[in-house]
């Protein structure tokens, strides 16, 4: 199975509409279904990704009270037998404050992550945007994937695929206890568990 990652489309605010080189390469890519990330600022940018593929989005913190009304904050999605969250990632400010700003392998970086594997705690792999700073990390087990912002950010306008080879839990259905096996089993805790294969895509400059 193969999804097509987007987050910080910030459409209309910081780009007119969805940069056509995203959508030609998400067309490319084959994707079987797409996850937004949030901060859409509109969900025209929903109804031209289902265009393309089943889409799910989640509302971030710029996005204005009639898109927060029209989708969740968060989801669970099941794709090949994995379980993906996805959560913009921004967070109370009295926390947010001593990490912002950090790099993703920062030591201040560990309260995100805690966070977030709190805020969804079934998820083996977690798709996040808000830092508009692409990343593929694995935590303690579990897959954080930031694909980055479409809205040109940093000089950079990515997206990224992620493809997903069929998964079956090792005892039930309990994402919890697929987390401990890869914590326990895993001697390099930077390696990406078998059957995930991400990649960050770079959308040529427009404007």
């Amino acid at each position: 199975m193969k999804l097509g990652l987007v987050s910080d489309t910030h459409v209309p605010t910081a780009i007119r509409r969805l940069p056509q080189a995203l959508l030609d390469e998400l067309e490319r890519a084959h994707v079987d279904q797409i996850l937004h990330a949030g901060d859409l600022t509109s969900t025209d940018v929903i109804v031209a990704l289902q265009q393309i593929a089943p889409t799910v989005a989640v509302a971030g913190n710029m996005d204005p009270p009639e898109v927060n009304s029209a989708i969740p904050k968060q989801a669970i999605i099941e794709a090949a037998g994995w379980k993906i969250g996805l959560q913009h990632g921004h967070q109370r400010h009295a926390l947010q404050h001593r990490y912002i700003g950090q790099g993703y392998d920062q030591p201040e970086m560990e309260l995100f992550y805690q966070a977030m594997a709190t805020q969804l705690p079934d998820a083996q792999i977690i798709v996040f945007g808000h830092f508009h700073v692409p990343v593929i990390k694995v935590w303690q087990g579990i897959v954080f994937i930031n694909p980055g912002a479409v809205a040109p950010s940093y000089g950079r306008s990515t997206f990224a695929v992620l493809e997903l080879e069929p998964h079956v839990a090792a005892m039930g259905d309990s994402g919890q206890h697929d987390r401990r096996i890869a914590r326990r089993d895993s001697t390099n805790d930077a390696s990406i568990p078998q059957g995930i294969r991400p990649r960050i895509v770079e959308l040529p400059s427009f404007r």
